[in-house]
């Protein structure tokens, strides 16, 4: 195992894969005495399946009046929205365990994790630093002089400085390889791809056999096809690591999606209104203050239904 402790990737397979066994319904008392005994082989064994249990029970407690609120809403695209957002926060009973990759189940195999609205600060070793972001997940590879991080889900924050006898920093996006030895970057991995942004020193990134060099200033963006894309760097879009955001003629969908990876529930922005442009500084952690100080600029009406449910719509008039 890594030094953080968290179980092997093939472990966690196999926890997911007796998980899924045991909640099958169909499972008998010989399966049941070959998973006690899987358990009784390793710690690691055990390890991973108390983690995956209190995961289940974290996906299992979708509050009631969120789902009050799907039921309630009219037979509409609105309606089937708001039920997708639904199944997305109960994901066991609706996907099972085989949305494992891309979904918060990461943080089985992470060493660090946030959970949705939580952001987290920590000295990983002398010399590197990482921040990591709201609902985000990282394993740690901290082997004698080699240093690692598995940016397994969400966005993080790193700073790395040059140390006698360590080697360069490797991060895998999943996109491909940064490598940096004195360097401060933000990376952001979503299921279509990632991006870094460098701040200080220079990054390399590595994939598909090529490098490209990202320094100070510079923005990468790149996925498994098609070619990296490089724009200037905006450290405004740091504002996260201080619970703010500030959105530059951003689209009003675009906002309240950022504003959305925050929070527990949903934010729901009408069609006919989606398209307005804003900009400003804003909360992060309140995203009813931060959509409602848009209301006396813009021709909305911002509407809480539950706390778990936010509607922006055109104002009537």
């Amino acid at each position: 195992m890594d030094s953080a402790g968290a179980p092997p990737d093939a472990v966690v397979s196999q926890a997911i894969a007796w998980w899924a066994r045991l909640q099958s319904g169909v499972a008998g008392a010989d399966e049941r005495r070959e998973w006690e005994a899987w358990l009784a082989q390793d710690p690691a064994h055990r390890q991973a399946w108390d983690r995956l249990q209190r995961i289940g029970r974290d996906a299992r407690r979708v509050p009631a009046a969120l789902a009050h609120a799907a039921l309630a809403a009219p037979r509409s695209a609105g309606r089937r929205t708001i039920l997708r957002g639904l199944l997305a926060i109960s994901g066991v009973a609706a996907f099972g365990w085989a949305g494992y990759r891309h979904a918060p189940w990461q943080r089985l195999a992470a060493d660090l994790s946030t959970r949705i609205g939580e952001r987290r600060a920590v000295a990983v070793a002398d010399g590197l630093h990482i921040t990591l972001n709201s609902d985000s997940a990282v394993r740690l590879h901290l082997r004698g002089g080699a240093r690692g991080i598995d940016l397994l889900r969400g966005e993080m924050l790193v700073r790395t400085e040059p140390r006698p006898g360590v080697e360069a920093l490797r991060v895998d996006t999943g996109y491909g390889e940064l490598r940096a030895e004195a360097a401060r970057f933000d990376l952001r991995r979503t299921d279509e791809g990632a991006r870094v942004g460098v701040y200080e020193g220079s990054v390399q990134l590595l994939r598909a056999g090529a490098t490209t060099l990202a320094a100070a200033g510079e923005r990468l963006t790149f996925s498994d096809s098609g070619e990296v894309g490089r724009l200037a760097a905006d450290p405004d879009r740091l504002a996260w690591v201080d619970g703010m955001v500030v959105a530059k003629d951003w689209r009003l969908d675009e906002f309240a999606r950022y504003l959305a990876r925050q929070r527990l529930g949903l934010i729901r922005v009408d069609p006919a209104v989606a398209g307005l442009r804003l900009s400003g500084v804003f909360p992060l952690d309140d995203a009813e203050r931060a959509l409602k100080a848009l209301e006396p600029a813009l021709p909305i009406s911002v509407t809480r239904h539950t706390q778990y449910l936010l509607w922006v719509g055109p104002r009537e008039t």
